[in-house]
Formats: structure tokens, C-alpha cells, sequence
């Protein structure tokens, strides 16, 4: 009976124990990002003693982030020696590393720091995880997978594995999230590499894995500022146009940006994009624009933090002007980093030059020094700047990473459309025919699908889609077609070949249990319309394959939604549940 009249004071006690929890973790959240918000406003007399005896080359060179291939670089090679003399004679503030082992980015990462007499900022393209770039490191699902899961939570989870991964190897600042709005099927560059169409959806997710990465000590950068979505044009051969108005831009494209500004993400990229409507004068991208970095970024938005550019070795910036042009517009337009200049020496000489020829003014150099240099010391680098090398690959790409992975995979996997409600798929006493097309051979993970569909299905063949025959079709109870369609940097391409797209619109016509899962683009649809039943599954990595498995033979519920809308029939938010 006393149980009885206790009850309500301890369910009142929950409640407030709950309550108390509950406000000191959002206390604890509002106290990290202030301390990001704060953080360059902060005074320093060590930033000051050390930016003050630094002579106006040196901190020039600061602001280069000049590029390495970790990947068996040879000490010896001319390569080798160039980055050497990069550090210890001109003195510049960072590398960006691409390809390589866990052994290699530790190795060059403690070798070229030691070469440098003030720590070195390491930055890397890690979007989904190191193995982007590592070849050991963990991957997890592309962006738009995330946006289909729409869940928060495991997005922050992600941003904080990558970041632990991202320290270990030696590197501090992750150019990711990608915050840009893709709300163009045709857009050849950014595509799955988005968290989708809608505004909210990608200022929610860049969020999540922007407090990840930062609570894990990575710099987290918001790119392609202020909106590489809804282009046709991959930056990387020639620069796209944006002819948006002002309105549009503030509802649609800079929405996620403005997020990241107030919810204090420590740097934001410029994208090589030319925007008529901020910058009027032609072929002068965002990149290299006073109005849109300075005006816009930095003054209207309240942007404090660090301004880098996109690469500059990109097609969008060298057909238009010269090396020593693009330093000088880069440091007037407020750019902080300067990434991949195409020479670093005529990079300094050209910036040097204009400073003292009163061009530039030195304070704005200063100012974005120090920005550097108290970034260096958020990230610990002046009490440590080098990492284990030994053993470091048993801590990578753990066994945790992975479940989170394969969790976020599983929870994205959508089902698009299912005409004759075939799906989950039944074993029956005909065969599967499981039809492969891979039109870019080894890059896409067709050996992986291969390797493990036994796990899913035991009576099937798997066949290229050069090697099936469509006479064959009868023989078989369902004809899945599993389609890898990255959109890779430079190609230009977003589609597969007539030829595969007239296959599976005669499959779709002549027999009537055929299913496509598209292991990439979930655009594709649009190229098929009538086949009975659409997966997108937005990436081949080994957990999106294993999820597209599982969901096709009813291991696991079909949980994503659409984070973009493909055609006029299958609208953002889409998905069938089953």
C-alpha cells in the first residue's frame, strides 16, 4: 500500500532527475559551442609574441596549404625535397594529404612537422570517412544516405569517429560536411555527396556532424560556400554560373551555411562559383570575390572563423587568371587559407609584393595569421604536434565504426517503388538473375557484391550486363539489376550508357518481376520509369551493399525516405515501408 502512495513522488522524481540530465547535457552542448564562437575572439599574448616576431614572408606563407600524396612517398625523390624546402625555408602554414596507408599520412605527417618550426595545420578530404583517402582507414555511408536515415544523432556519432580517426593519422582540419542543397538531378559534382534538396534536411545533418568533428578536436569545415547544388557544371573544368537572385540564394542555398555560422563551425570553404547576382563582374568566382566573402560571409553572416578557398589548381580559377592574380584576389577577397596555389613561391612573392606596394593593407595578413595560429593552438599542436606511429592501423577502422556504419546504411535504404508488391524477395525453385552494370570497371566494389550476395540468396547467377541475355529472362523468378553510378570529380557523367538503359527498359517490358537497385545516383529512375521496382540504396560501400542485400531479402525493414525528389512522381520525403 505504501508502495502505492510513493509511486507518484518517484515518477515526479524521474521526471526531474530526467529534466536535470537532460539541461546539463544541453548545457554542455551551448558551452562547446560557445567555445567555438569565442574562440578566435579570444586574446592570446602567446598567439601575440609569436605572430610579432614573425617577418611579413613568414606569415605570408602561413596561409598556404600546399598539397601532398603520402602514398609511398620516397624521401629521396624530387617530390620529397620540395616539401621539404617548403617547410624549412618558406616556411608555409600546412599540407592538405591525399592517397595513402595509416603507416604513410603518420610517417609524413611527424616527418614534414619536423621539418617546421611552427606546427603544421594538416587538412584532408574526409566527407564520409578516411577511407576517402586512406586506404585502411573507415568508410561509412555517402551524405545523401545520411539524409535518407534522417537521423541526427548517428550523424554526430560519425562526425565524432571520423575526428578520432582524423587525429590519429596526423590531421586536423576535415573539409566536410558538405552543406550544399542539391536540389539539381544533373548536378555532375556534389549529387549523393549532399545530404539532400531541402534546406532544413542538410542544415541538420551538416550540424550534427559539424559538433562531432568538433567535439573530437578536427576542424570542421562547411563547403562549397555559398552553394555548389544546383549546378551543371563541375568546377573542376570549367566555372559554373549561378544566375539566382538574392531571395533565392537566402532560401535555398545559404540556409545551411547560416546554420553552420551560428551553430560556430570553425571554418567555411569557398566554392569556384560565379554568382552574378553577389559578384558582377565576369568570370571572378566566390572564391576570389570581396562582396561574397567579405561582405557576405564575413560581415553579414558574422563568420569569424577560417576562410579557405577550393583548390586552386581547379579549371574554374586557372582558365580565367594567373597565379599571381589569384593570390592577391584571394587575400583581398578575405580568404584566410589559400589551397593548392599552383606555385607557392610566386604565390608569396605576388601577395608579399602587394602589401608593400600598399595593395593590401598588413593587418589583414596579421588578422588572418593569427586566426591560424590560435587555430594551431585549439588543436594542441604547439604542446604536441606528432602523432604515434606504431601499431596506429589496430585503432583504425574498429570493429565500433563499422556496426555505426552498417547502422546508418540499414536505416537509409529506401524502397521507391514497388508496382506489383514483390518485394521483400521470396527463394523459389527457379533462379535469380542477380545483372551487374559497372561501366567503370575496378573503382566501382562489384567484387565485394559478388563476394557476399551468397550470404542473401542461395539460388542465383550473377552476370554483367554485357554478358546477359535477355532471351534468358524466362528462366528466372526475379531479375534484380544492380547498377554502380558514382559521380566522379571530372568526368562530368551522371548517368549510365544508352545501351544499359535500353536493357533494362526492354527487362522492364518483357518480364515482369524485375527490380533495379541503384548502388549511387537515385536519380537514375528517371532514365526507367516503368520497371516494377526501385531501390536506392546512394553508395557501393560495403554497408550500403550489405544493406540493399538485406532489405531485398527481408533481413531488415525498408526505413529511408527520399532526401531528394526524383521526377514529378516520387517527391522528397518518399519512401514505402515494408
Amino acid at each position: 500500500m505504501r508502495l502505492i502512495f510513493l509511486l507518484p513522488l518517484i515518477i515526479i522524481g524521474s521526471i526531474l532527475l530526467f529534466k536535470l540530465n537532460f539541461e546539463q547535457i544541453e548545457e554542455l552542448k551551448t558551452s562547446n559551442n560557445k567555445e567555438f564562437s569565442a574562440f578566435f575572439d579570444k586574446s592570446s599574448d602567446f598567439i601575440q609574441k609569436k605572430l610579432s616576431k614573425m617577418s611579413l614572408n613568414e606569415k605570408i606563407s602561413q596561409m598556404i596549404i600546399s598539397s601532398v600524396v603520402p602514398e609511398n612517398l620516397n624521401e629521396n625523390s624530387a617530390e620529397f625535397k620540395k616539401l621539404k624546402k617548403l617547410c624549412e625555408v618558406n616556411k608555409i602554414g600546412g599540407f592538405i594529404f591525399f592517397k595513402g596507408s595509416t603507416i604513410d599520412y603518420t610517417r609524413i605527417s611527424n616527418t614534414l612537422q619536423s621539418y617546421s618550426e611552427t606546427p603544421l595545420l594538416i587538412s584532408a578530404d574526409f566527407e564520409r570517412g578516411t577511407k576517402m583517402r586512406v586506404s585502411d582507414g573507415a568508410l561509412f555511408p555517402n551524405n545523401m544516405a545520411i539524409g535518407a536515415a534522417n537521423n541526427p544523432e548517428l550523424c554526430y556519432k560519425m562526425g565524432l569517429e571520423i575526428a578520432r580517426e582524423t587525429r590519429l593519422l596526423g590531421v586536423h582540419q576535415n573539409y566536410a560536411p558538405v552543406c550544399d542543397v542539391n536540389n539539381n538531378p544533373n548536378n555532375p559534382i556534389i549529387n549523393v555527396r549532399s545530404f539532400g534538396e531541402d534546406p532544413a534536411l542538410v542544415s541538420r545533418m551538416s550540424e550534427a556532424m559539424i559538433k562531432g568533428l568538433q567535439e573530437g578536436k578536427v576542424i570542421a569545415t562547411a563547403k562549397h560556400f555559398p552553394g555548389h547544388g544546383d549546378t551543371e557544371i563541375d568546377s573542376h573544368k570549367d566555372l559554373p554560373i549561378l544566375n539566382f537572385s538574392k531571395e533565392r540564394l537566402n532560401s535555398v542555398e545559404l540556409v545551411p551555411f547560416k546554420n553552420a555560422v551560428n551553430k560556430n563551425v570553425m571554418s567555411v570553404m569557398i566554392a569556384h562559383l560565379s554568382i552574378p547576382e553577389l559578384e558582377p563582374t565576369p568570370n571572378v568566382p566566390a572564391s576570389l570575390s570581396s562582396n561574397i566573402v567579405k561582405e557576405l560571409l564575413i560581415n553579414e553572416m558574422g563568420f569569424k572563423g577560417l576562410v579557405v578557398t577550393d583548390a586552386l589548381n581547379m579549371k574554374g580559377i586557372t582558365k580565367y587568371f594567373s597565379t599571381a592574380e589569384v593570390a592577391v584576389m584571394c587575400v583581398e577577397a578575405g580568404i584566410d587559407l589559400i589551397l593548392i596555389p599552383l606555385n607557392e613561391e610566386t604565390t608569396i612573392d605576388a601577395i608579399e609584393s602587394a602589401v608593400i606596394n600598399g595593395k593590401i593593407p598588413e593587418e589583414q595578413i596579421n588578422r588572418s595569421v593569427e586566426k591560424i595560429l590560435k587555430a594551431k593552438e585549439w588543436l594542441g599542436l604547439f604542446e604536441n604536434k606528432y602523432v604515434q606511429e606504431a601499431d596506429i592501423w589496430k585503432t583504425i577502422n574498429t570493429a565500433e565504426a563499422n556496426q555505426l556504419a552498417q547502422q546508418i546504411a540499414d536505416e537509409s535504404v529506401t524502397l521507391v517503388k514497388d508496382d506489383i508488391n514483390i518485394l521483400p524477395i521470396k527463394e523459389s525453385p527457379e533462379k535469380t538473375a542477380f545483372v551487374v552494370i559497372s561501366e567503370d570497371g575496378e573503382s566501382d566494389n562489384v567484387s565485394y557484391l559478388s563476394a557476399n550476395t551468397s550470404q542473401y540468396l542461395n539460388n542465383y547467377d550473377l552476370i554483367s550486363s554485357e554478358q546477359f541475355d535477355i532471351s534468358s529472362s524466362s528462366y528466372y523468378s526475379y531479375i534484380i539489376v544492380a547498377i554502380f553510378a558514382k559521380v566522379r570529380y571530372g568526368t562530368g557523367k551522371i548517368s549510365i550508357s544508352q545501351e544499359n538503359i535500353n536493357l533494362i527498359n526492354q527487362l522492364s517490358h518483357i518480364f515482369g518481376s524485375t527490380i533495379v537497385v541503384s548502388l549511387g545516383n537515385p536519380y537514375l529512375l528517371k532514365e526507367f520509369p516503368s520497371v516494377q521496382a526501385y531501390i536506392c540504396a546512394y553508395g557501393d560501400s560495403d554497408v550500403s551493399i550489405n544493406a540493399a542485400l538485406k532489405a531485398l531479402t527481408g533481413k531488415i525493414k525498408f526505413k529511408g525516405k527520399l532526401p531528394v525528389s526524383i521526377g514529378e512522381n516520387y517527391k522528397f520525403g518518399w519512401g514505402i515501408n515494408k
